[in-house]
């Protein structure tokens, strides 16, 4: 059924500005009520959940959007999960499009017919739970790397998202903890930060955007962008008139600072189109606080039939059947399977190769490992969340280096852990580090543990450290002191095999890196 603005209520069009995105059971039966009433716009489903999925989109009778974070792949899917960095250290046109077409095949199976990404942030510099998630420091690499991912959503008509506007990626704090700030005047963020969104505007490629948490205190010094007209009228100018999003409103962000009564009506005041509002809240406590809002006059009546023409606009497009639908194929399986060897990259010193020398006894490799790490533990099954495998890194070094030494290293070692490295290490000549840094939100930084870094430098200081294989934020590795090799594995599984055989020269390290380190 087609909804049309002119007939729908006052609780219809409420409905379908705020995404409702918490499934807990008390939630079910309020969700329920406002489905068969046509008043939810958006929908963030979940993967794992597919009984209660099911229930709610058999309720439906119009087109609702449904939505989830498809950052790396399709969440419980059987394809790899890649994050953007590795693609983009790959960098080939086909891989994007296989990344893209394997993301439709799995969301439309499901009954999602969009997604919150690709993300388009310029990465300007280090930056927590930022930088696996970003193509490029260059602002037209981002755009054209987008390009080929939103093309494939579009000639799909699965509706792609632009965030987070207005873009960049750096900063001390991850947002999901503390507010964000950026000191860029107007005119800076239009040549730098905005240069994507415009490149996918200019190619009718930027359906949606999703509005970050970031203060630009020269633009708007009251107000982070997903709160701010000022930032969100800039992107108005250029002509974008698709639906915006905000970031999630469970960051403390906002939360902290803005609290939470007021920030929906807000929100809507400042442009957005939709809200994800804070899930640890009843959907139905959100939604009586965005009506309360509307009530008391946060945002008028126009504004509203604003945002809710464009929501309908979006549902029009993602129900509509594709022309030229792009099959998902056994060649694209095979190229997705391919990133985590092409996506290796090699960073040497000059008269260096990536691959070791010398005799296999005379390397000692010591791999980093998290603190509830076990040695020999059964093999480790790769899941979605787990991602970093140090027992299956070992096998492989012990099979590709057989007479070599292979110590474990906890990341937060005690001095008994650093004394036994040390002491191992009197007896090689080399020493090889296999380090990693995991990247969750909330996590508060995702670099290297300062004690890790103190036994790297205190081997590199000997002169012993003949490489690192690093996996995770390629940043971490900027406090190293000088080592002629540097592996970068990024954060496929399989990369840690295929580092390996980089180490040993049977594979070429073909990737390069996506990001300027020294800036």
């Amino acid at each position: 059924m087609k909804l049309q603005l002119e007939n729908m209520t006052t609780e219809q069009k409420l409905g379908m500005v705020l995404c409702v995105r918490r499934f807990w059971d008390e939630d079910m039966e309020f969700i329920l009520e406002l489905v068969k009433k046509r008043a939810v716009g958006c929908i963030q489903l979940h993967a794992s959940q597919k009984e209660k999925n099911k229930k709610i989109l058999e309720a439906a009778d119009y087109p609702i959007l449904v939505f989830n974070d498809t950052e790396s792949g399709f969440p419980g899917t059987d394809l790899p999960q890649i994050p953007l960095m590795s693609l983009a250290a790959s960098d080939k046109d086909e891989y994007y499009e296989a990344f893209a077409k394997g993301i439709v095949r799995d969301a439309k199976a499901q009954g999602f017919n969009g997604t919150w990404g690709p993300v388009i942030d310029v990465l300007s510099g280090d930056g927590p739970c930022k930088v696996h998630r970003t193509f490029s420091n260059d602002p037209l690499k981002v755009g054209e790397r987008a390009e080929k991912i939103a093309k494939v959503f579009k000639q799909n008509h699965y509706l792609s998202c632009g965030k987070h506007y207005p873009g960049g990626a750096d900063g001390i704090f991850d947002t999901h903890m503390a507010e964000a700030a950026c000191d860029y005047t107007k005119e800076e963020l239009i040549e730098k930060n905005l240069k994507p969104y415009k490149y996918l505007l200019e190619r009718d490629l930027l359906p949606s955007i999703m509005t970050g948490h970031t203060v630009y205190k020269n633009i708007d010094p009251d107000y982070p962008a997903s709160l701010s007209k000022k930032v969100i009228d800039i992107i108005r100018e250029m002509g974008f008139d698709g639906i915006t999003f905000t970031d999630s409103f469970a960051m403390m962000a906002v939360l902290q600072k803005y609290g939470e009564e007021n920030i929906y009506g807000r929100a809507i005041y400042a442009g957005n189109d939709i809200v994800l509002p804070n899930y640890r809240t009843s959907v139905k406590d959100c939604f009586e606080m965005l009506k309360k809002n509307y009530e008391d006059g946060a945002f008028s009546e126009e504004r509203l039939n604003e945002a809710v023409r464009r929501v309908l606009t979006a549902m029009e497009f993602v129900d509509t059947k594709p022309e030229n639908p792009t099959p998902f194929t056994e060649k694209d399986r095979q190229l997705l399977d391919d990133v985590a060897k092409d996506c290796i990259t090699a960073v040497t010193e000059e008269g260096y190769s990536a691959a070791l020398t010398g005799e296999d006894k005379d390397k000692l490799f010591i791999i980093l490992t998290d603190n509830d790490f076990k040695a020999d533990a059964p093999e480790e099954e790769i899941t979605e969340r787990k991602w970093y495998f140090p027992n299956r890194i070992a096998k492989k070094i012990k099979e590709t280096f057989p007479e070599s030494g292979v110590e474990f290293l906890p990341e937060f070692s005690s001095a008994g852990d650093n004394e036994r490295v040390l002491n191992m290490a009197t007896k090689y000549k080399e020493v090889v580090f296999i380090t990693f840094c995991v990247t969750y939100a909330y996590m508060g930084t995702d670099g290297l543990t300062r004690r890790a870094e103190s036994v790297i430098n205190a081997l590199a200081n000997s002169k012993k450290v003949s490489a690192v294989v690093h996996f995770g934020n390629p940043y971490a590795l900027k406090y190293l002191l000088p080592i002629p090799r540097k592996i970068y594995g990024y954060k496929i599984p399989d990369s840690q095999i295929h580092a390996i055989d980089v180490l040993k020269g049977t594979l070429e390290a073909k990737g390069t890196l996506p990001y300027d380190l020294n800036k």
